[in-house]
């Protein structure tokens, strides 16, 4: 039931359109469900209309056919990785809990829109039933994947921030072959100096966009401010680690003409990463270390520490 006259006397008073800015239409109230520990799992629609967001309509679908209709890029996948995206949105709905929320980008007809989904999980002897409401939909990215944005992602080069670093140290889960590379720009200072503050802004942008475009599962990079980065990364022996960062070395120093004019190339420290290691300040430190070791031989060098 629809307040008329209060619903239009409101759109009046404020000059905004209710009917698409805030109130939800019926049609788009999609509630569906999917029983979570089937293997194959079926969405299946409860009520509202599908077609409203561009699905054939019916009233089942595989998660192969959501799937397809998922824009994989977007803000999330920006921050948590392009090539993982559909594979962290399957793993949150298979995990997802009571009074979850979730938003997910879908494909529309010229730009992302995205949908809000809340969860309700109903338990029932061997039976875990997943049941979501679509509630709102957003023709534009919603202020709270914004606020996310600047809270994990640098804004010049979209790597990862020192607080998600801090973030992900803090509650990493995972430690086998885990290290970290701590490095910065050797003679990066010339290229400012010589082409001045913005050719050094595109050159930091150049670097990120190599390493977000060769995009690995194990890996994750961050920017700490300035021309200094971290990686962090898991199922690495002792070998690989050494040859990422010689990797990266090389990737850097031919990564433009400017930068080889100025004799530009990196410093690299690396760390292991364990269980003890749940304070991020000492492994930064103890990367700036083994950084600086690496400096003081010269450029474009690379020092494992044993342990933090």
């Amino acid at each position: 039931m629809k307040n008329h006259s209060k619903f239009y006397s409101i759109e009046k008073e404020y000059g905004i359109d209710l009917e698409s800015e805030i109130y939800f239409p019926e049609n788009h109230h999609i509630v569906f469900c999917y029983e979570r520990k089937k293997e194959n799992k079926v969405i299946t629609i409860l009520s509202g209309n599908p077609a409203s967001l561009g699905f054939e309509p019916k009233f089942e679908y595989l998660f192969e056919e959501i799937a397809e209709h998922i824009e994989t890029t977007n803000a999330i996948a920006e921050i948590e990785g392009k090539g993982s995206f559909l594979e962290d949105l399957v793993a949150k709905l298979s995990i997802v809990k009571q009074d979850t929320n979730l938003y997910i980008p879908l494909k529309g007809h010229e730009t992302t829109v995205w949908i809000l989904v809340g969860f309700d999980v109903i338990t029932k002897n061997d039976y875990e039933l997943v049941v979501g409401r679509i509630s709102k939909m957003y023709p534009a990215t919603p202020e709270a994947i914004i606020y996310y944005q600047k809270t994990y992602q640098d804004p010049l080069t979209r790597l990862f921030t020192r607080e998600t670093l801090k973030n992900h140290i803090e509650h990493a889960q995972f430690y086998e072959g885990a290290y970290g590379l701590y490095f910065d720009i050797d003679n990066f200072k010339k290229i400012n100096d010589f082409y001045g503050h913005h050719e050094g802004d595109v050159f930091l942008q150049q670097i990120a966009n190599a390493l977000i475009d060769n995009y690995e599962k194990d890996v994750i990079y961050y920017r700490l401010g300035g021309d200094e980065f971290f990686v962090y990364v898991i199922n690495h022996t002792e070998q690989m680690v050494v040859n990422r960062a010689k990797n990266l070395i090389h990737l850097i120093e031919t990564l433009s003409k400017k930068g080889e004019a100025v004799g530009v190339s990196v410093s690299i420290g690396i760390v292991p990463i364990k269980e003890t290691d749940k304070d991020y300040q000492v492994l930064l430190d103890a990367g700036d270390k083994a950084m600086y070791r690496s400096k003081n031989r010269g450029k474009g060098q690379v020092t494992l520490l044993k342990d933090v």
